[in-house]
């Protein structure tokens, strides 16, 4: 129905007709732009890789459990074959420089930097979508106790050579490579929760796998760990980022989230205008709906 009106005297008579369903319209344009974030549809996922390559869960969980048992039969001979030719040649090319670049990777994966600066993100990520919050939060507080079991079933002893650094506990898998795994590891999830940009999300890909590498790197250069232990900490943090996922994925279909709502057919419904009279009672139509309209007039000035 297109609403008439008749010219005043001095002015036009202006009509607009607004329905109900102008609200929801508005609403999902709101989702649309809010969808328009990477987080609404991620490149790429832990787990992503899994459903082209089936085989290779298995491959990472069947090499990490060779790792551990061998970490903890004989004491460790086996690994030590490549583990002590590896320590002595790392010993020999250090640096004052290097010292400096691996110190400072060692320390973000720490355990009280992990922890406060996971509590942090994840608390703030919640903000932007439930199910990023906590995965962060579960990921950071459920990686040490994670972390402890394995070492305690492998129970391997450091290595006894020139250690830069104090190194506390079993060797296998390295505890700062595993921190490193999760919360590093969940930088790019974080990242597309602000931005729209793809490059921008590849690029913290990037950064996130330089950290984890500059921390496995590092604890092998600070003569606290074996090779092999820092190659168990990524293997054993891979399977755990998948555990997260799970999570994560559970989290998103229990309570959704705003940047991944679907805004469906509402965007087709468009603004329920209705016409403007003018002085010569010329209308003009717009979209209107089937719905019962709102009407408000008013006077115009010529």
């Amino acid at each position: 129905m297109v609403p008439t009106g008749r010219a005043a005297r001095g002015g036009a008579i202006l009509l607009v007709v607004i329905s109900p369903r102008t609200e929801q319209t508005v609403a999902a344009t709101q989702t649309r732009v809010r969808a328009d974030y990477v987080h609404a549809d991620l490149p790429a996922t832990p787990s992503s890789a899994l459903r082209s390559h089936p085989r290779l869960l298995l491959g990472l969980l069947l090499l990490f459990l060779a790792l551990a048992v061998s970490a903890s039969v004989a004491g460790s001979q086996l690994l030590l074959t490549w583990d002590e030719p590896i320590t002595r040649w790392v010993e020999a090319h250090r640096t004052d420089a290097l010292d400096q670049v691996f110190s400072t990777f060692s320390r973000l994966g720490a355990t009280i930097p992990v922890l406060t600066v996971g509590a942090a993100v994840g608390l703030a990520a919640w903000r932007r979508c439930r199910a990023v919050g906590v995965a962060v939060l579960v990921a950071t507080f459920s990686k040490p106790l994670f972390e402890t079991v394995l070492k305690a079933a492998v129970d391997r002893e450091r290595p006894n050579f020139d250690q830069m650094v104090p190194g506390n506990g079993p060797s296998f898998p390295s505890g700062h490579v595993m921190a490193a795994m999760a919360l590093w590891g969940m930088l790019p999830l974080i990242v597309s929760l602000y931005t729209r940009r793809r490059d921008v999300w590849w690029a913290s890909v990037a950064v996130a796998a330089t950290i984890v590498g500059g921390i496995a790197a590092s604890r092998v250069y600070l003569g606290v760990h074996w090779f092999s232990d820092v190659v168990g900490g990524v293997l054993a943090g891979s399977l755990f980022l998948l555990g997260v996922q799970a999570l994560y994925d559970h989290q998103h279909r229990a309570h959704g989230c705003g940047l991944c709502d679907d805004p469906g057919d509402d965007l087709d419904a468009g603004l329920d205008v209705g016409s403007v009279v003018g002085p010569a009672e010329e209308r003009v139509p717009a979209l209107v709906s089937g719905a019962a309209p709102a009407v408000a007039t008013g006077t115009v000035a010529p």
